[in-house]
Parts: C-alpha cells; sequence; structure tokens
C-alpha cells in the first residue's frame, strides 16, 4: 500500500497566492493539526494554513470539499509513501473506501494501529480503488491510501 499526501502543487499554490483553488483567501494561524503534504502533527502550535480541498477529483455527489491545513513555510511531501505516517498511529480514525468512479463502497472506524489492516481489507476488493483516512470527530481528509503498483 501506498500512503499518499495531498498533491504537493495544491500546498504551492496555496502557500504562493494565498487563494485556494476554491477562490477562498487564505491566512496563517497558529495550530496543533496536522499537515496534509508532510503529514507530520506538531507537538506545539505551527504556523499553517488553512484551505478548502477535495480529495476526489470526480465532481459528483461524493466529491465533498472540506478544510485542511498545511505548513504556511515550505515542507516537504510525505516521503515514505510505504509507511503508515506515524504522527496518525495512534489515533482513532475514519477510513471510507471510495471505488473507481468516486462512490462510497464502506467506511469504518478503526481503532489506533489498525488503520493499516482495515485499509488492507478494503484494497483487497476490486471495487475499491482508493482509501481515504479522516479525522475521527472532524471528519476532516488527513490522506490517501492505494494499493502499490
Amino acid at each position: 500500500m501506498h500512503y499518499l499526501p495531498i498533491p504537493e502543487p495544491i500546498a504551492i499554490e496555496a502557500r504562493t497566492m494565498m487563494r485556494d483553488r476554491f477562490g477562498h483567501e487564505l491566512h496563517i494561524t497558529k495550530e496543533k493539526a496536522p499537515c496534509r503534504l508532510c503529514l507530520r502533527i506538531p507537538s506545539v502550535p505551527q504556523e499553517l494554513i488553512l484551505l478548502s480541498y477535495q480529495p476526489l477529483a470526480d465532481r459528483g455527489p461524493y466529491a465533498e470539499v472540506g478544510p485542511i491545513f498545511i505548513h504556511a513555510a515550505g515542507c516537504r511531501p510525505y516521503p515514505d509513501v510505504e509507511t503508515f505516517p506515524v504522527d496518525f498511529a495512534a489515533r482513532r480514525l475514519i477510513l471510507r473506501a471510495y471505488g473507481s468512479a468516486g462512490q462510497i463502497v464502506d467506511a469504518v472506524v478503526a481503532r489506533p494501529g489498525n488503520a493499516p489492516e482495515r485499509a488492507a481489507e478494503f484494497l483487497s476488493e476490486n471495487r475499491v480503488a482508493e482509501v481515504h483516512v479522516r479525522h475521527e470527530s472532524y471528519t476532516c481528509f488527513d490522506f490517501k491510501i492505494v494499493r502499490a503498483s
């Protein structure tokens, strides 16, 4: 499996233009929220940018737009795509399995440490194209999981 952050061009555009792809004016805020590019969760508040993001390219009913944070200063995309992001391992997480047409196939709340196993179960089914990992309470998109090629 590969654990993928948001595409880097989205973060670069947001930092450069201080607007997201939906035209929202962006601001820097201090938070302890996860950066969706480097997939790190700070232990103390850091300068982050809040922007809107749509994890599914499809414009159908399941193609939600929601808030995510990225570091205000540059950071690099999550490098170890074959390893579950360590900062998320101790969290309860929502996993949503999506089909190739962008429809939700199934979903589960995974216990801490159980998300990789549950994602593998979803991805073992041919009807599942990708799994989105989301915050349990806020349901914001964190990252996606796909089959290794």
